[in-house]
């Protein structure tokens, strides 16, 4: 699974479903233009317009492409973003560590612990200081793997 670092506010809790699962969040979009764009989609469908190869005939556009839910999003005023905190981005994203006011802080529990996965699945895969450091003050994306030189390296280990 792809990392990605996201801000959000001290000491947040992301939400859960009743299951205790968290729940997939949308981070850095904004519901009401989401809900906009898909309107304005919803309007071309209407009228015959951009249909994708395969859905010619496919009568109503959710069919296609769900509205966006509200509850799918963050809404948190990103001036209170102001901790870090790994996701991972295969999904809309859950968390994979927990929040951390800095940088530092973040790369520290990395090196000594891994993410949530490499915690739950008990795998050796917790990146080295440099991967740490260079994912967290760098770009703060990670793919999920790349192969070089016929070695494959995953998440943050890319980095």
């Amino acid at each position: 699974m792809g990392r990605e670092i996201r801000r959000v506010p001290a000491n947040w809790e992301h939400p859960r479903n009743s299951d205790g699962e968290y729940r997939p969040l949308n981070d850095g979009i904004d519901y009401e233009d989401d809900a906009n764009i898909w309107c304005e989609e919803f309007e071309k469908w209407k009228n015959k317009e951009n249909r994708p190869q395969g859905y010619e005939r496919e009568e109503f556009y959710f069919n296609y492409d769900e509205p966006p839910l509200r509850e799918d999003y963050t809404d948190v005023e990103k001036s209170k973003c102001t901790w870090y905190q790994v996701y991972e981005n295969i999904s809309e994203g859950t968390p994979v560590t927990p929040p951390f006011e800095t940088q530092d802080d973040l790369i520290d529990y990395l090196v000594e612990y891994g993410d949530f996965w490499c915690q739950r699945h008990k795998h050796d895969l917790k990146p080295s200081r440099e991967s740490a450091t260079n994912f967290v003050k760098g770009g703060g994306y990670a793919p999920s793997f790349i192969i070089k030189n016929g070695v494959i390296k995953d998440g943050i280990n890319c980095c």
